[in-house]
């Protein structure tokens, strides 16, 4: 059985095509990323823009191409933060149904931290999935923030603190007073969606934020998701590296960090505070990187629901 996933977030738009025969094991074919920032102004305006949805649907056309050639059974593609905010959703919804027969899912922000969560752990082998693990996904419009217990999710939440959102509000001028008022609600919404303190003990953090960051340290000329998997940041890493984004332009960081995507270097910042905010609320010293996150979640959502039967352990093997 061959499946594709289309992720379609607030700043990117990811394909994973995958393969399987039996749960608990899938062989990935394709994995592809893209920028359409399908979330510019959503977070003032409500509503997405024509040029936003253009960026969207070129992206689209090139998945459509390489979906042809790959011949997969079924396409599932999701939607998160900006079609859950936007207020003319249903109007990019139609048009994407209309011209590339592809029905977009909305799902929840529980629904969300759920499927990041296994998208997260999977490709730990079942003595990696021992005891509570804390996941983390820094999108471009909110954040999730589940815990779960061998293998197994428990428990999540969705704050809208993603990094365009942020970058919109409080960073499209870095400087002390907005770096300081960008932290200060960062802190405010953690506290508020987190009234109990959370028994995080191992964090593993996916999407765009935390795997730049790993590419930066590894000093990647390209990036490599080989390299980058698994990648220990500790919180001293996590400072340094933020306080050079914050210090940079965009030019000089990629000029200096060329696997970091133009695309992403705008909301790089945003992103670093909102990890380095969550890891000090958290109280943790290290973070595991994954290069997987919610468009492997939905896979093994889709792997299990078409065999009827499911895996706590989600191996992975590449062609």
């Amino acid at each position: 059985m061959k499946l594709a996933v289309i992720d379609i977030g607030t700043n990117t738009c990811l394909l994973l095509i995958a393969e399987s025969e039996r749960p608990g094991e899938m062989k990935v074919i394709s994995d592809t990323h893209s920028i359409a920032r399908l979330g510019a102004g959503v977070d003032s305006s409500k509503l997405i823009q024509p040029e936003s949805y253009e960026r969207l649907q070129k992206i689209l056309h090139s998945f459509k191409n390489i979906l042809d050639e790959s011949k997969v059974d079924y396409i599932c593609a999701t939607g998160t933060s900006v079609l859950r905010d936007a207020a003319n959703y249903d109007e990019i919804v139609e048009k994407v149904k209309n011209e590339f027969d592809i029905s977009i899912e909305i799902l929840s922000g529980i629904d969300e931290s759920k499927w990041s969560y296994q998208g997260a752990v999977c490709g730990l082998k079942s003595d990696e999935l021992q005891g509570a693990i804390t996941a983390l996904d820094i999108g471009g419009g909110s954040t999730e923030l589940s815990i779960g217990k061998n293998g197994k999710y428990v428990s999540g939440k969705s704050i809208n603190i993603g990094a365009v959102r942020i970058k919109e509000r409080f960073l499209s001028t870095i400087n002390e007073a907005s770096i300081k008022s960008a932290r200060e609600f960062i802190r405010s919404e953690l506290q508020k969606t987190f009234t109990d303190p959370l028994q995080a003990k191992r964090l593993i953090a996916v999407a765009g934020t935390p795997t730049a960051l790993a590419a930066m340290k590894l000093q990647l000329k390209t990036f490599d998701a080989e390299k980058v998997n698994g990648l220990v940041l500790t919180t001293p890493d996590l400072i340094r590296l933020c306080e050079e984004v914050l210090s940079l332009s965009n030019q000089e960081l990629t000029e200096k960090y060329p696997a970091i995507h133009p695309s992403r270097a705008d909301i790089l910042p945003a992103g670093a505070i909102i990890l380095e905010e969550v890891i000090t609320f958290l109280g943790l010293s290290e973070i595991h990187v994954s290069t997987y996150g919610l468009r492997y979640g939905i896979m093994i959502r889709e792997f299990e629901r078409s065999m009827k039967s499911s895996s706590n352990e989600w191996l992975v093997t590449r062609e």
